[in-house]
C-alpha cells in the first residue's frame, strides 16, 4: 500500500501537489474562522462567509499556481535565484492588485491599508510555492537512487563474412532490450518515456510501465540514434515519431504515429526538426 501511494504521488504534476496543499490551507483558514466565531465573537458559524473570506485573501494563488509551475519548468534564465526573483515580482504584484481591489470593493478599506496588511501574506504564499516546487525537483527528480542497474543488451550473432554491417546493426537494433525492475522491454516497442519523480513511465503500444529510474540514468543507456530527449521530462523513440509542430514562445510538440503529442523544449526544437523532417 505504501509503494502504491508513492507511485500515485510521483504521477502528480507540480501544480497538482501545490493545489492540494492550498486546498488544505484554505480548509484550515475556514476552520479558524469557525472557531473564532464560536469562541471569540460568540456568533453563529457562517461557513459560506468563511469560504468567501478565505478565497478573497488567498484564492488568487489557486489561479497563479499552475502558471508559476509551468514557468519554473520552462525557465530560460541561467540563474535560478534570479528567475525566482523576477517571477516573484510579477506574481506578488498581480496578487496584491487583485487582493487590494477586492478589499476596497468588499470591505471598504483604503488601498494603502490593504497593501500594508496583506503584502507579507502574499510574499509568504509565493515563497511557499517556490520551496515546495524546488524540494520536489531536488529530492525526487535529482536524488540518486539505489536499485537494479539499467542495462541494454545487444546479443551477438554469428553471421557469415558476407553479411553487411547494416544487416548486423539492424538485427542488433531489433533485438535490443531494456531490463529494469525485472521487466524486459524491447527498445523498438518503446513509444516514449516520461519522468515521474524517482520513477519513469515507459509507454509501449500495449501498456505503460511504471519503473524506478531517473532520466539521467536512462540517458546513458538509450542509443542516441534511436531515442531523442526532446524535453527534460521526455524521451521519444524516433521510429514512432511523425512530425514536429511549432508552438508559441519557441516551444513545440512532437506528434507520434499513434497521434499522441509529446512536448518539445525551446532548446531542443531545432534538433527535433532535423531528426524528424516533415
Amino acid at each position: 500500500m505504501d509503494t502504491l501511494l508513492k507511485n500515485q504521488f510521483y504521477k502528480l504534476k507540480d501544480y497538482q501537489i501545490i493545489l492540494i496543499g492550498w486546498a488544505l490551507i484554505l480548509t484550515l483558514v475556514c476552520l479558524n474562522c469557525a472557531v473564532h466565531s464560536v469562541l471569540i465573537a460568540k456568533e453563529r458559524v457562517d461557513i459560506a462567509s468563511s469560504i468567501i473570506w478565505s478565497l478573497q485573501k488567498f484564492g488568487v494563488w489557486l489561479m497563479l499556481t499552475p502558471m508559476l509551475c509551468n514557468t519554473f519548468n520552462h525557465s530560460q534564465v541561467k540563474s535560478r535565484v534570479n528567475h525566482y526573483l523576477i517571477v516573484g515580482i510579477y506574481a506578488i504584484s498581480f496578487a496584491l492588485a487583485v487582493n487590494t481591489t477586492l478589499d476596497m470593493a468588499i470591505e471598504q478599506i483604503t488601498w494603502q491599508a490593504s497593501l500594508f496588511y496583506q503584502w507579507h501574506n502574499h510574499l509568504v504564499a509565493y515563497a511557499t510555492i517556490v520551496i515546495v516546487w524546488h524540494l520536489k525537483h531536488s529530492l525526487f527528480d535529482a536524488q540518486p537512487t539505489q536499485h537494479t542497474p539499467i542495462s541494454t543488451t545487444y546479443p551477438l550473432h554469428e553471421e557469415s563474412c558476407s553479411a553487411s554491417l547494416e544487416q548486423i546493426e539492424t538485427e542488433q537494433h531489433q533485438q535490443a532490450h531494456l531490463y529494469l525492475d525485472d521487466i524486459n522491454i524491447a527498445l523498438a516497442d518503446i513509444v516514449f518515456i516520461k519522468a515521474a519523480g524517482n520513477y519513469i513511465e515507459v509507454t509501449t503500444p500495449e501498456q505503460t510501465h511504471l519503473l524506478r529510474a531517473t532520466m539521467k540514468e536512462l540517458e546513458a543507456h538509450l542509443p542516441n540514434a534511436q531515442f531523442f530527449r526532446c524535453h527534460r521530462s521526455y524521451f521519444i523513440n524516433l521510429s514512432h515519431s511523425q512530425k514536429v509542430i511549432n508552438a508559441r514562445a519557441g516551444h513545440g510538440y512532437i506528434v507520434l504515429k499513434n497521434q499522441q503529442q509529446v512536448p518539445v523544449s525551446k532548446s531542443k526544437r531545432r534538433d527535433a526538426h532535423q531528426l524528424i523532417p516533415i
